[in-house]
């Protein structure tokens, strides 16, 4: 699903249709003049071929979990019936991946906004709130949690965490044994951070906090990097203006 902001920055997510509400277009931002999210334009040009490998390797997982479930050995309907069964139950994984992000993040956000977080969420939250205190120490000041942004060249977005020195931004994910944690990351990560960087006025360092169900683990970015994911994430936003035939910066530079 994608999603839009208007040029103060504030989130436009959805809106009233015929039915209720409903969530918001490519047409529905031309008509108001909505720039697009970060990760609305990486998912529409950007080909992801490490996530493409995830999804297959869980639908083949999904495909060999009902072949051999025992409700199935035997049981009629055919290939229709076993490719339904399948894709539930491919989809249901994925809804619960997604859910369990959903929650850490607004646990999270509740811990940074200073409301209270239910006690089985407290121990995460303590643990995060620790290793950011380990690798930034007290630079930068206070954080802000969840601030929603426009920039003068055409998108938006809303960034997890971040203060003057540093922009931060929560991944739940799972990790094998693997000590070396930039080999089991994305560029996209980077690239993401980068956007929402330079959206909030460039200078500030770039660090992921991937939640596992051990400790979490932390990569800041190195200023190559960051150099190379600004220029990725720039030339993203031109080919999707190109694609998408709309063109929504403004002017009058407004860093939200």
């Amino acid at each position: 699903m994608s999603h839009w902001y208007d040029k103060e920055g504030n989130p436009c997510y959805e809106v009233e249709g015929k039915n209720g509400m409903r969530p918001s277009t490519l047409r529905d931002a031309r008509k108001h003049g909505w720039v697009p999210s970060v990760s609305t334009i990486w998912n529409d040009v950007v080909a992801r071929p490490m996530l493409t490998k995830w999804i297959q390797s869980e639908l083949m997982g999904a495909l060999w979990t009902e072949t051999h479930s025992a409700e199935n050995l035997g049981a009629g309907g055919g290939f229709p019936e076993f490719e339904k069964l399948a894709r539930d139950r491919f989809n249901k994984k994925q809804q619960d991946v997604m859910g369990r992000g959903t929650i850490i993040h607004d646990q999270l956000e509740k811990y940074y906004s200073n409301v209270d977080v239910p006690v089985a969420y407290q121990q995460l939250c303590e643990t995060v709130d620790l290793k950011l205190k380990e690798v930034c120490s007290s630079e930068g000041g206070a954080w802000v949690s969840e601030k929603a942004f426009a920039h003068h060249s055409g998108y938006g977005g809303k960034v997890d965490l971040h203060n003057d020195e540093w922009v931060v931004d929560f991944k739940t994910k799972e990790f094998p044994d693997q000590p070396n944690v930039k080999k089991m990351v994305y560029d996209d990560y980077g690239t993401q951070l980068a956007a929402y960087a330079q959206g909030l006025g460039s200078g500030r360092r770039l660090l992921n906090v991937f939640i596992d169900v051990g400790s979490p683990r932390v990569l800041v970015w190195e200023h190559e990097d960051v150099n190379r994911f600004q220029t990725m994430f720039n030339h993203a936003l031109s080919l999707w203006k190109l694609v998408k035939k709309y063109n929504p910066e403004w002017h009058d530079r407004r860093v939200m």
